[in-house]
């Protein structure tokens, strides 16, 4: 979703949520600690938070994908915008489906940071920068049938 405003939009009106903390982590990590799990006898039971190395905010992780990307974006908050337009908007730019939409936008509103690291130790996996999992998803995207998105396109899929 945030790929394909960035992609997009060079101008983005957002509302508050975009500065919201997250921690992004590889898809790859994220399969790292799911087979991890099934062979350590220490995880068995437990819940754990699993994130990447880098604590941003959703404006931080677009911006730092237009920068890989080459792409010159500018940013606004405005405090008025609500979950429910901003909703509307993102399916109108994005492929993402309406019903998927709603959902993320609300959920994008509440901070998303691991307050518990015991996986690291259980699991102590070689966590992907966001820079280093951007690329890599870039360079499959290229790579599929369709290939990437024009870095300029505008309401296109």
């Amino acid at each position: 979703m945030l790929r394909h405003l960035v992609e997009r939009l060079p101008i983005m009106i957002c509302p508050r949520w975009i500065d919201t903390r997250c921690q992004p982590i590889a898809v790859e990590n994220i399969i790292g600690y799911l087979e991890g799990c099934l062979f350590e006898a220490g995880t068995a039971g437990g819940t754990f938070d699993i994130g990447g190395l880098e604590i941003l905010t959703y404006r931080q992780l677009m911006m730092k994908y237009a920068r890989i990307r080459r792409l010159r974006r500018l940013i606004f908050t405005v405090p008025v915008l609500t979950p429910h337009l901003s909703s509307y908007w993102i399916n109108l730019v994005s492929s993402v489906p309406a019903g998927v939409v709603m959902p993320l936008v609300e959920g994008l509103k509440n901070e998303v940071v691991c307050k518990n690291n015991t996986i690291r130790e259980l699991l102590p996996i070689r966590l992907i920068s966001m820079e280093e999992a951007i690329r890599t998803a870039l360079s499959e995207t290229a790579q599929a049938p369709g290939g990437l998105v024009s870095s300029q396109s505008c309401l296109r899929s």
